[in-house]
């Protein structure tokens, strides 16, 4: 089955011809971008990526090492969502509004480059979840290969972990405008104290983990059988020092293990 659905990838994507990807260096756009150069060539595609103020250094930095990896062109638009009012307003369809803007400008440059198609790394999971930026992909008539030959999310970790890409067991990765709850301005200060306390919990071994803030709480998310490992470590003493340190008054732990973390089973 597998098998199967990745040779329908590679024929999807095949139909294409010449196309540009939008390419965030996680696990689903790489797999994308791979496949691409693999049935159509490094002259026929095209890996775009948008450097934003919002996003986590560790994965801007992984961005060129990973195109590079799979042997695709990069472009990178740099961009600064702090100048678009009704972004940092923050309301309930800020991911709408910023997918729409980065991806109009994806569209741009394909038209300026004679690309016909704009690729998207979105599976079929997350056709199940929440996900406004959504709207904007369908909106653009934007391709999503993945969904459209119904890659799951472990299923573009095994066929990536087949392909030894560097991406197969990289956590799920967002923007920090995300962590913000929807109403409160999405502010540099707030954006960075979000980095400084999620770089705490990776510093303690705890990734693929989500500080939401909450104007004066805050709310950590862990990963399956993380919340089990910080209390019996009683990291959570020292989580809670260092993020009242940052302002916070109380710090609050979801008893919801995030999903679609990285099963050791792919």
């Amino acid at each position: 089955m597998l098998l199967l659905n990745y040779e329908k990838l590679k024929e999807k994507i095949e139909q294409y011809g010449r196309v540009a990807v939008a390419f965030s260096g996680g696990v689903d756009s790489t797999l994308v971008l791979a496949t691409a150069v693999e049935v159509l060539g490094r002259e026929n595609v095209l890996g775009l990526y948008a450097r934003t103020p919002l996003l986590p250094r560790e994965e801007s930095g992984q961005i060129k090492e990973t195109a590079d990896k799979v042997g695709a062109k990069l472009l990178i638009h740099k961009i600064d969502p702090y100048a678009w009012p009704e972004f940092i307003s923050n309301p309930p369809d800020r991911c709408y509004l910023c997918k729409r803007k980065i991806y109009s400008l994806f569209i741009e440059t394909c038209t300026d480059q004679g690309i016909p198609f704009l690729l998207d790394g979105t599976n079929v999971d997350d056709l199940q979840e929440d996900r406004p930026g959504l709207k904007a992909i369908q909106e653009l008539g934007i391709k999503t290969p993945l969904a459209e030959t119904s890659f799951t999310k472990q299923q573009v970790r095994r066929v990536s972990r087949q392909l030894a890409l560097p991406t197969w067991d990289r956590p799920s990765s967002s923007c920090l405008a995300t962590r913000i709850a929807s109403g409160l301005e999405i502010t540099r200060d707030r954006v960075a104290v979000v980095a400084e306390a999620e770089q705490f919990l990776h510093n303690l071994g705890y990734h693929g983990c989500r500080a939401k803030y909450l104007d004066k709480n805050v709310s950590i998310e862990l990963s399956a059988g993380d919340i089990q490992r910080c209390i019996a470590a009683k990291h959570h003493l020292e989580i809670e020092i260092f993020f009242k340190s940052l302002g916070f008054c109380k710090v609050f732990l979801d008893l919801s293990e995030r999903q679609g973390m990285i099963s050791r089973d792919v």
